[in-house]
């Protein structure tokens, strides 16, 4: 009987460690999402902050020009 009972156990050992292991992959997974989810929140933020889109038809060409190398220089771009 015990020939039965090792190769069972260790068996329910490797898919438990497996199934901890595929948790804390989800896990993960979920917190870079948020993370990428809180960086591009702060990106349309600083975005419509900078390039003022309330008042684009009142400038011209080169002032909106003007206006985006401003903001290029400010808050430059990330990679």
């Amino acid at each position: 009987m015990n020939r039965v009972k090792i190769p069972i156990f260790a068996i329910s050992i490797i898919f438990s460690l497996i199934g901890i292991k595929k948790l804390i992959y989800i896990n993960q997974v979920k917190d870079l999402k948020n993370k990428e989810g809180l960086i591009l929140n702060e990106s349309i933020r600083v975005l419509n902050e900078c390039f003022d889109m309330e008042n684009k038809d009142k400038r011209s060409l080169n002032k909106s020009i003007e206006l985006i190398e401003y903001c290029l220089e400010e808050y430059g771009y990330k990679n």
